[in-house]
């Protein structure tokens, strides 16, 4: 795109970090919409309006440069797209919050963030060969096509489990005794339309240092990920320019998807062992920060050849995978009745780094000339930072 368009890095960054800005700012709000109106409705209608973004993004930029007025519009495109994504995980959350046992919380939920790795793993591989053979506009269609495929049965789901749920409703009314004469209402057996929590008590989470600690953990290590989603491909390309793109685009994402669907169930398996939640937590993100904070110093102090900067970049990406048996899933502790809510605010420190550590890492490149160790160390010091605050302050107990 920017040899097409005739961008220079900083275009592009400005491009692809609009994205995060109305992807940050939408999580403040989008899990308390989810909370209050469900969010079976807000994931179906956000998620068709940014895989029509997507989709059309090709046909879009082009009509941005023949418009005249290309900035406004590519910055438009892209923050509505990052509006409509960012309505996605919190919608998540507070689905699983308000449908699932407390034992089964944590588990399905990190076992559904599994899943947006696995999406990168689908569009560095089938996305790397369509580039290659197609140009980049055939990923923006693709990635477009299997997601409204996915809204298309989401939809039909939604609107058959609410079918099933209205007749087991009528069924169970048909033998309530009469009261008085008159039948006694139905209880609610599901939950299928405004959550009936009340207003989020702000004021109290914020107060508790415990929020604040995981607030950090999870900033800490979204940078370290994200600086390592963002940047490998040009770190890789600089030091290895013969290496295949389809195999650094693959290999530490497939890491990422295994260890993100085992960290669930190591997780239950701790708390089946007696641990406790807080314990738990504090194990399992301080593992991830820690095996990320040690695999970027071991990278940063190499120069070693391809597959062994392969291999433990891998690594770092599998520790990351940890993380959703720690701090990913605390909202569900802190908040079971306002999960939608305060996973929202989580994300957006996560969705922060998309534009301020993503930057910082671009302009350390380019104030020490290409030294890309030092990247990696500040990512890393981060790390240990968020790994010895929340491993003081981080618990698993019910804050709200």
């Amino acid at each position: 795109m920017a040899q097409e368009y005739g961008w220079n890095k900083s275009d592009s960054g400005t491009v692809m970090s609009c994205f995060f800005w109305g992807y940050a700012i939408t999580q403040v709000i989008a899990g308390s919409i989810a909370d209050t109106h469900g969010g079976e409705k807000i994931l179906a209608f956000t998620t068709l309006i940014w895989t029509t973004l997507t989709f059309f993004t090709p046909q879009l930029f082009d009509f941005a440069y023949w418009s005249g007025f290309p900035l406004p519009i590519l910055l438009l495109v892209r923050i509505a797209t990052g509006i409509g994504q960012g309505f996605h995980l919190p919608a998540m959350a507070s689905m699983v919050s308000r449908h699932l046992t407390a034992a089964d919380k944590g588990r399905v939920f990190g076992i559904s963030l599994a899943g947006s790795h696995f999406g990168s793993v689908v569009a560095g591989a089938i996305g790397s060969v369509l580039l290659e053979w197609f140009g980049w506009r055939s990923l923006f269609q693709f990635v477009g096509i299997i997601s409204f495929i996915w809204y298309l049965f989401f939809k039909r789901l939604k609107e058959e489990t609410t079918l099933r749920r209205r007749n087991a409703v009528t069924d169970s009314s048909c033998t309530l005794p009469l009261i008085n004469g008159k039948k006694k209402e139905p209880e609610n057996l599901f939950t299928d339309h405004k959550n009936s929590t009340t207003a989020v008590p702000w004021g109290q989470l914020f107060r508790h240092p415990a929020f604040w600690a995981a607030s950090c953990a999870q900033y800490c290590g979204a940078n370290a990920y994200f600086t390592m989603f963002s940047w490998l491909p040009s770190y890789f390309s600089d030091n290895f320019p013969n290496a295949k793109g389809v195999v650094y685009n693959v290999v530490p994402s497939l890491a990422i998807v295994v260890t993100s669907l085992m960290a669930p169930f190591l997780a239950s398996r701790l708390l089946a062992n007696g641990k406790s939640v807080t314990f738990t937590r504090r194990f399992m993100e301080g593992s991830s920060l820690v095996a990320m904070s040690f695999c970027l110093i071991i990278v940063s102090m190499s120069s070693g050849s391809f597959y062994m900067s392969l291999f433990i970049f891998t690594m770092a990406m599998a520790g990351r995978g940890f993380h959703h048996g720690g701090v990913s899933v605390n909202p569900h502790d802190f908040a079971p009745n306002h999960t939608g809510s305060v996973f929202g605010i989580f994300n957006a420190f996560s969705a922060m780094t998309g534009f301020i550590g993503v930057y910082v890492a671009g302009w350390i490149l380019q104030a020490t000339g290409n030294n890309w160790a030092y990247v990696f160390l500040f990512a890393s010091f981060q790390c240990v930072f968020g790994a010895i605050i929340y491993s003081l302050f981080g618990t698993g107990n019910k804050i709200i």
